[in-house]
Formats: C-alpha cells, structure tokens, sequence
C-alpha cells in the first residue's frame, strides 16, 4: 500500500506541540511501513490550499481542542472528491456537526463522565454498518473525551453508541464514500489495528 498518502491535520492551537506531536505519533505506528503519509500544518487557521490535499488519497483529521471552518472544508473536499476520511474524536464531532448544517462547538453536548484517565466503557456497534464489518457488536473504547454529538442528519448515520446512550462512531451512508468518526481515540488502543488496514483498503480502492 505504500503507494498511497495519507494526510494528517497535525496541528491544533490550543494543544502543545509535545502533546500534538505525541498524538500524531500514535496514529502513524499503526500507518507505518503500510503508506506514505504527510502533515497539514495550518498555523493561520485559514482555508487551506487545495494543491495540497490534492496530494492526499485519504485523510485523518485526528484528536483536538479547537474547531476552524478548514475542517469543515477537508471534509467538503473529501466528500466531493471521494476521498476516505478517518475523523477521530474531535475529527468525529466535526463530521456530526456537518451533517446538521453547524460549524459551531456549542451544538455538541458537554459530558463529564467519558473524561476519565485510563478509563473504558463499552459501546454497541449497529449490525449494518462499517464499524460491525471491523469490530463485531461490541467494542471497548477509552473514555477521553468531554464533548460529544448531540445528533445526526441523513446523509450520515450514527453505527454506534455507549451504554449511556453518547454517539460513539458516524458513517457516510453512499457506499462510494468511505467518512467514518469515531468518538474513541483507536490510536491509543492495542484492538484497532484493523480499523486502520481497513481505512487503508478503502483509500487503495479509490485511487485514481
């Protein structure tokens, strides 16, 4: 698979380089030896060049603190272009927020419970979607998190949900996209290797 690049949003504002750069760090062990992979660096928050993810046969948008509108046009690109996006965490709240028409935080719901270090809980995987493809009917998740999804509009849908009832993982419903959010951070997991290989495989298959 080494033909294939993959993009990583590598730069959050309110986030220390040593924590961003750990962060980007644990999502790469599981790319490594399997693609080429570059780094968006936005230090201006702008919109950002499109030559630039035209270089991307698949992108992640990883874990963060602050939310910009170049978020929002990753994922626009993405969608118009068939391009494979892994949001997580925050990367998966930008995708919920897009399916409502909001580029706004305050349309997520503040939790205090799934914010615990070194915390887990289970979630439950919808049979018909991606998620159960990879992961069957359960998995258990780390708790890393004090925003969530308030909800979801068509063309997405919500493929899983913890036992207190928060939006663990969204998928695009057109089969010729491949958009997947997960709330959990799987790069800091030993049981989400395959949720890698398989966003992998999606971004090979659609390469032009």
């Amino acid at each position: 698979m080494k033909n294939i690049t993959i993009g990583i949003i590598a730069r959050d504002e309110k986030i220390d380089n040593t924590t961003m750069k750990s962060i980007t760090k644990n999502n790469l062990k599981h790319l490594h030896n399997k693609c080429n992979y570059i780094g968006i660096l936005n230090y201006d928050n702008s919109l950002i060049n499109t030559e630039i993810l035209d270089l991307c046969d698949g992108i992640i948008i990883q874990g963060g603190k602050d939310i910009y509108p170049y978020h929002f046009q990753i994922l626009e690109y993405c969608i118009k272009n068939n391009i494979p996006l892994l949001g997580i965490c925050m990367g998966h709240q930008i995708i919920g927020l897009y399916s409502i028409n909001s580029n706004n935080d305050n349309d997520l719901i503040q939790i205090d419970n799934h914010q615990i270090k070194d915390g887990n809980h289970i979630i439950h995987i919808e049979k018909n979607s991606i998620m159960y493809k990879i992961f069957g009917p359960t998995l258990k998740v780390n708790s890393r998190h004090s925003f969530a999804v308030k909800k979801v509009n068509l063309p997405f849908k919500v493929t899983s949900i913890s036992e207190d009832n928060i939006i663990e993982s969204i998928e695009y419903i057109d089969n010729n996209n491949f958009i997947l959010g997960v709330q959990f951070h799987p790069e800091d997991l030993d049981n989400t290797e395959n949720l890698y290989n398989y966003f992998l495989k999606e971004v090979l298959k659609r390469k032009k």
